[in-house]
């Protein structure tokens, strides 16, 4: 068999040939179960699913809101799309035909897990919130979103990232992992984010043994999954579903802004109180002051009022005391003078006597009335002791005499 080669452009236009030939592909009814639904621009995308198979379909325009797990009958043809090399089925209307098996699937196992008391196990989450743990992708704009919303205002919470596939075969294992490490170390909360993405690729969050591990986590989750749209599984069994990511965020920066509201109320609070009480003890003491101040004044007025009729008695008692012992003393005084001018005159004569006795045995008197006192070379001179030729003083009332002795004779008996 020889050997053939086509390009892509070339493989595609005879794919889109193919389909464009093949009349049983054109002006058909499809069914199944709507599994994805959105509008954007003027059209309608849908995703119909049956069992595992999916089945991407547009509308160029705008039909009837359909909610995931309708079943519908879409009329339209398939298309192969050259460029794209996708193929869609492009409808022209839409008809609904009753609830699928996919919505009620997941009606079934919600209820039944409320009825197991697993979406009341709601756990209060304190404030402030100051340290997360994060189960999301490690990259992505979700963590970083995420992280710069916590942060906008201030920069208060500690956030420690566990890596995790949020999609595919792997994603229930890693976040169950996640919940089970995080959980030991005490986080304030949790937080399992995902952004936005298909029904299928949200199906994770509504895996049983996901939403158990969730319900069972002793420290409080915040399920921050898909869309603000998008209800999963994990957000009934979550303490606090927060819509998307950023809205999680958002939730515990408003948190944390409400308790630092909170503070500075309690600070002014108490501020205010302390100043009140403050005021109210000042007031008390001024007033304690000003009654002491009247109490002391009117005692010290009143131990005046006594000291002073004291001193006046006292007074009067030592003036009356003072004017006897005056008397007293003037009685006393005189007496005392007269017997003293008594004494005095009687001294007055002795002394005069003595004087008068003295002054008669006054050598100088005796020598004023023109005696000499002798006195030689061994003393006083007496008759015996002196010899002619002996020279002599003679001591007067005016001055010494030098003399000497030319001859003696005693005096006649």
């Amino acid at each position: 068999m020889r050997e053939r080669t086509l390009s892509v452009q070339q493989l595609n236009a005879y794919i889109k040939g193919v389909f464009e030939d093949e009349l049983v592909l054109h002006d058909l009814n499809v069914e199944g179960e709507v599994y994805e639904f959105k509008q954007t621009a003027g059209n309608t995308f849908l995703v119909l699913r049956e069992n595992d198979s999916l089945l991407q379909c547009v509308c160029f325009g705008i039909t009837e809101i359909l909610q995931a797990g309708d079943t519908v009958r879409l009329f339209g043809s398939v298309r192969f799309y050259e460029r794209s090399g996708k193929i869609s089925f492009v409808f022209k209307s839409v008809r609904k035909t009753g609830k699928g098996n996919l919505l009620a699937e997941f009606n079934a196992l919600r209820d039944r897990l409320r009825l197991e008391g697993l979406f009341d196990r709601k756990r209060e989450i304190a404030s402030p919130i100051r340290r997360i743990a994060v189960i999301t992708a490690e990259t992505g704009a979700v963590i970083h979103d995420f992280i710069r919303t916590v942060h906008r205002k201030r920069e208060f919470t500690d956030i420690m990232l566990y890596p995790s596939a949020v999609q595919g075969r792997f994603a229930v294992s890693d976040i169950v992992s996640g919940l089970r490490q995080a959980e030991k170390l005490s986080y304030d909360a949790i937080v399992i984010a995902r952004g936005g993405g298909s029904n299928d690729d949200l199906s994770v969050f509504n895996d049983e043994t996901l939403v158990r591990a969730v319900a069972a986590c002793s420290v409080p989750v915040i399920s921050a999954v898909g869309h603000e749209t998008d209800f999963t599984l994990c957000d009934f069994a979550a303490s606090v579903r927060a819509g998307t990511p950023s809205m999680a965020g958002e939730y515990i920066s408003r948190r944390n802004e409400e308790f630092f509201a909170r503070f500075s109320d309690c600070v002014a609070r108490i501020e205010r109180n302390a100043q009140s009480l403050l005021t109210r003890k000042i007031n008390r003491l001024y007033r304690s002051a000003a009654n002491l101040t009247y109490k002391s004044e009117l005692k010290s007025e009143r131990v005046r009022m006594r000291v002073r009729d004291t001193a006046v008695r006292i007074d009067g008692g030592v003036r009356e005391k003072y004017g006897a012992l005056r008397l007293a003393a003037v009685v006393a005084g005189e007496r005392i003078t007269a017997s003293t001018e008594e004494k005095q005159s009687g001294l007055r004569e002795r002394t005069a006597a003595a004087i008068a006795r003295l002054d008669a045995g006054n050598p100088l008197r005796i020598l004023s009335m023109g005696y000499a006192r002798l006195r030689g070379k061994s003393g006083n001179v007496t008759f015996d002791n002196t010899r002619a030729g002996d020279a002599i003083e003679a001591l007067t009332a005016e001055g010494t005499l030098f003399a000497t002795v030319t001859g003696k004779k005693r005096r006649e008996r």
